[in-house]
């Protein structure tokens, strides 16, 4: 995976959450969470991505960065009553995380390392 994928997968996790959100609204719902959660979340990953790249072969300095993007999202999401990271986020972050990780030098991207500290 290139930076161009993660750039696009990126956009199509926060475009599911705004979706999600919408849909809801729409519906009379409250979502739990609103457009500035969606742009921290984007913030936690875009973080994590110059970490990575930044620590590309070095893979303890990876771990060190993926387990504090994991770690953000999981306090951003209780924040939001668990609602702002549903099935498809969750596996498109795993994507997301998991292959630039591997990409960085750590792991192969097939394995989870993320379960250790994922709470979503």
């Amino acid at each position: 995976m290139n930076t161009h994928d993660y750039v696009e997968l990126k956009s199509e996790i926060l475009d599911g959450m705004r979706s999600y959100m919408d849909d809801l609204r729409a519906d009379g719902a409250d979502p739990g969470y609103a457009e500035p959660e969606i742009e921290a979340c984007e913030a936690i990953v875009d973080r994590f991505l110059d970490a990575a790249r930044d620590a590309a072969g070095d893979p303890p300095r990876v771990r060190v960065a993926l387990k504090t993007a994991v770690l953000a999202l999981n306090a951003l999401n209780a924040r939001c009553g668990y609602a702002l990271i549903e099935t498809e986020q969750r596996e498109g972050l795993c994507d997301l995380l998991l292959g630039a990780a591997a990409e960085a030098g750590l792991g192969s991207g097939e394995e989870d390392l993320t379960e250790t500290w994922r709470e979503w």
